[in-house]
């Protein structure tokens, strides 16, 4: 094991330390260079909260990063890729931490003020900014037979359409093409809207630990005469065998084609789905059987990158499915009308929204969490204090607990972030729901009423 011991440093002139303050302007792009085969690092960010780097750090070296809770103050730092114990000791100044090689995992990172023991909060992965998909543009119509006409007749490729929505992707040639007959496009004859199409990064899966986490005691339960009430999950891939209860997983949707990932590591989704789980069972319920299932829905398949499209399209097919809550553990800080527009449709239905606030401690806007229709979940550490890496924005309505432990495959993994405090309060308010004999969307006020967001002070 290698062990690189507790370390103390004075500032150096490269370094900005200020103490946390009670509110964070929207963070500066924070850079990482990061050398897997030599372990050299290089990192640039400008008055940036520490939580802030730390979680892209995760991002981009497959970490685990635990703090001790509070530790958050802004950092400037411009270092070229150097052997990462010597970037570190720039980035960190007065604090201390241990970077441990774990078998069979990526290195740990311990940062706390005198003890390690007190580096107790795991650092979620800080969210990728999404980009806009150049040459592309989503079209709302009539019906499939007016995006056919207007796609040959402005010289599109039509690369899907999402029945019930009505709504159409086109790709042009290039950016330049789709820029010169945007405007003609949107006032074409049966057109009803058009928006952007934004990419979203793949997230994360969680974290290997070597906690023991229990095991999930709820069972899947028969549905009632009214049917089953469905948890739509759009996210990532879901690995049902891997899971305590793979009964309570109903067979998957996808956008793309059927994807299947392999068994080594639980995905993202896979997490969502056992914290969902954790919160359908949640012990002050008592609650030994339930009806309710969840309906992974694929928006990512094996590719890197989903999109706003993809996402629309997600929402769609788990509805269609029959889902009555729908989970939405992704996002980013760009709105997408055509995304608003589904959950307008949807939330007007019936359908309760559940959405992840995001994982920078800053007040601004994160999408589709900060639609009006969508029930928006911040994270909190085990104290009940808000996480430091987590929004705070005045759109949030819930805080619940950000660090949960997933089960799979008889390993125990963490997940840290407002996306597993989404999906236990998506597990809990179905859990609500089937024991109090409501229906989900009724059962939002008094989650918020139990889990109240309290802005920090």
């Amino acid at each position: 094991m290698d062990y690189f011991p507790p370390v103390i440093f004075r500032f150096s002139l490269i370094f900005l330390y200020v103490f946390y303050a009670n509110t964070f302007r929207a963070a500066e792009p924070v850079v990482i260079e990061y050398n897997s085969v030599n372990k050299s690092l290089g990192i640039t960010a400008s008055k940036t909260p520490l939580v802030h780097v730390l979680g892209e750090l995760r991002r981009q070296t497959g970490w685990t990063i635990v703090t001790e809770p509070g530790l958050n103050p802004a950092v400037s730092i411009r270092v070229q890729p150097k052997p990462a114990q010597q970037t570190l000791r720039l980035l960190l100044g007065k604090l201390r931490y241990t970077l441990r090689r774990q078998p069979g995992r990526p290195f740990r990172l311990n940062v706390f003020q005198n003890n390690e023991r007190a580096a107790t909060e795991p650092i979620a992965e800080a969210p990728a900014k999404p980009s806009r998909i150049e040459g592309q543009i989503a079209v709302v119509v009539k019906d499939e037979a007016t995006a056919r006409k207007l796609a040959k007749q402005y010289g599109a490729e039509l690369i899907a359409f999402i029945k019930g929505l009505n709504a159409a992707r086109f790709k042009f040639k290039d950016e330049e093409t789709l820029a010169h007959i945007r405007d003609s496009l949107a006032k074409a004859e049966g057109v009803e809207a058009i928006d952007s199409i934004y990419g979203y990064p793949l997230p994360a899966g969680p974290a290997r630990v070597s906690t023991a986490a229990t095991k999930i005691r709820i069972e899947p339960g028969n549905a009632p005469a009214n049917g089953q009430l469905i948890i739509g999950l759009i996210d990532t891939a879901v690995q049902t065998q891997g899971l305590d209860k793979p009964g309570f997983i109903l067979p998957a949707l996808a956008t793309g084609d059927p994807y299947t990932p392999g068994p080594g590591q639980p995905t993202h989704g896979t997490s969502m789905a056992s914290i969902m789980l954790r919160g359908l069972s949640n012990a002050d319920l008592e609650v030994q059987n339930s009806p309710v299932r969840i309906l992974p829905v694929d928006v990512y398949g094996p590719k890197s990158l989903t999109t706003s499209f993809d996402v629309a399209h997600g929402i769609t097919l788990a509805v269609e499915g029959g889902a009555k809550i729908i989970n939405l553990s992704l996002g980013g800080t760009t709105p997408s009308a055509l995304v608003q527009r589904v959950i307008n449709a949807h939330h007007a239905n019936g359908v309760l929204f559940v959405g992840a606030a995001g994982n920078e401690p800053v007040k601004a806007n994160n999408y589709p969490a900060a639609y009006p229709q969508v029930m928006a979940v911040t994270a909190t550490r085990r104290d009940g204090e808000l996480a430091t890496y987590a929004n705070r924005g005045n759109f949030v309505d819930v805080a619940e607990r950000g660090t949960h432990p997933v089960r799979y495959n008889n390993r125990v993994y963490a997940a840290s972030g407002t996306s597993g405090a989404t999906a236990y309060i998506s597990g809990l308010a179905a859990a609500l729901a089937t024991q109090h004999g409501k229906k989900p969307f009724e059962i939002r006020e008094l989650i918020i009423k139990n889990r109240p967001f309290v802005p920090p002070e």
